[in-house]
């Protein structure tokens, strides 16, 4: 509404685009309050209309993106984004999406609701259903981006499919009998590998990016660079390095080798992305396989049950929320608080009779 600014009368106009853009403001001066006004309600009108024109323009840009485009320049953000096993998940769904439902030359605004749930239903009766659900939130977080930097419609298909019944199964954790008996049975190179994972809960990711210059013996400091963060950054934290495994860094020399990596040329053949070398190893000694994320729990479970606290353990792990570390404790250390009372009330109560059992008509 025009206000007066000495003898004149100025027109004011703030309008705020749909897309999100900094706000627009538009004044003038005029002699009368009505041409003001006039001229308020032309601008706001013309605003308006480009703001929908330029809604128009980008709902266009949605409507001709083709699926295999959309799926490549997401895949492209991720690789630069995320890790190599979290891009593998998106690229095996992208992959069954094209194999089992649509082509990669369609228009991505043909995938609807409907569609999408007969893709995830088929995969739920082909697979699992933790895999039909896996899939349904990588398809449904790569359709997010696409609204968003694709023009893509933001009415998500994929996130409009209900989740699916899904089989928990807890991570194997092998016990610390088991692990000694990989180690002695392991060659030289395996075994510093798999105690370093072992003294310093480290992904194995992150113990085959491991640079020399991180690893301080004489400060007694390891660090570790890590992605497993919701942002996508990569963050650098340090652990302390346990005296038994100092003095194995010591008596291996991996630091005094001319390579950036601890685990340089070496190792190579044991840089296995399906461990395959730690497999036929469980194997040859008779235990059920387990892989690197299994130490790392091993670790966990052991730090706890000798008096570590939780925070602590958090440290180890290097986890940023510490409920991330209560969900490794609970699958590690089961309280039996309830059980035992149940049992010492049943030895107190022994020297009586039980009572007797009564049919219920």
């Amino acid at each position: 509404m025009p206000y007066k600014e000495k003898r004149r009368w100025r027109g004011s106009v703030r309008f705020t685009p749909s897309d999100g853009s900094p706000q627009i403001r538009r004044t003038q001066l005029f002699d009368k309050m009505k041409d003001a006004e006039k001229w308020e309600n032309k601008t706001r009108e013309a605003l308006e209309l480009a703001d929908a024109e330029k809604r128009k323009d980008m709902h266009r840009v949605g409507l001709e993106v083709l699926v295999g485009d959309w799926a490549n320049a997401y895949m492209d953000y991720a690789t630069a984004t995320w890790s190599k096993g979290s891009c593998s998940d998106k690229r095996l769904a992208f992959r069954r999406l094209f194999e089992m439902t649509v082509r990669p030359n369609q228009l991505v605004h043909e995938i609807t609701p409907v569609m999408s749930l007969n893709h995830l239903s088929r995969l739920k009766q082909q697979t699992t259903g933790n895999t039909a659900n896996r899939d349904r939130k990588n398809l449904a977080a790569a359709w997010k981006w696409g609204a968003r930097y694709l023009g893509m419609d933001k009415t998500n298909p994929f996130r409009s499919v209900d989740k699916f019944p899904e089989q928990r199964h807890p991570r194997w954790v092998p016990p610390l009998e088991d692990f000694r008996k990989v180690v002695d049975a392991a060659t030289p190179l395996q075994r510093q590998l798999l105690l370093l994972a072992f003294h310093t809960a480290a992904r194995r990711g992150e113990l085959w990016k491991l640079k020399c210059s991180e690893v301080n013996l004489a400060t007694g400091m390891i660090g570790f660079w890590t992605n497993k963060r919701r942002s996508g950054n990569a963050e650098f934290d340090e652990l302390p390095i346990s005296g038994m495994l100092r003095a194995h860094l010591a008596e291996w020399k991996l630091m005094s080798r001319d390579e950036e990596l601890v685990f340089g040329s070496r190792f190579e053949g044991l840089l296995d992305i399906n461990n395959r070398w730690l497999r036929r190893l469980c194997a040859d000694v008779g235990v059920k396989n387990f892989g690197y994320h299994g130490i790392r729990h091993l670790s966990a479970s052991i730090a706890i049950h000798n008096g570590a606290t939780i925070l602590e353990v958090q440290q180890l792990l290097r986890h940023k929320s510490i409920a991330t570390t209560q969900r490794y404790i609970h699958k590690v250390k089961k309280s039996t608080g309830a059980v035992d009372a149940l049992d010492a009330a049943w030895r107190d109560d022994g020297n009586r009779k039980p009572p007797a059992l009564k049919l219920v008509r």
